[in-house]
Order: C-alpha cells, then structure tokens, then sequence
C-alpha cells in the first residue's frame, strides 16, 4: 500500500503573500511560519 501525498495548490494571493513574508524575515523563517519547506518558497 502506498500512502501518496496530496498536491496542495496555492493561489497567486498566497504566493505573493509569502514571498513579501520571505523578503521580510528571511526565506527560512517564512518557511517556518507558513508550513513549507524552504525550496518551496
């Protein structure tokens, strides 16, 4: 049995939110903050 994930896909809103995040506290504690890997954002 295979436990495959679901692809969550954000909408442009939430992309434009946490790169502005990311230009703020850093890309790592944006990552942090929204639950994402580092390589996401």
């Amino acid at each position: 049995m295979t436990n495959k994930k679901k692809c969550i896909i954000h909408s442009s809103k939430f992309k434009a939110k946490a790169l502005k995040l990311a230009e703020k506290v850093g890309v790592a504690a944006a990552a942090r903050q929204l639950s994402l890997h580092e390589s996401q954002i």
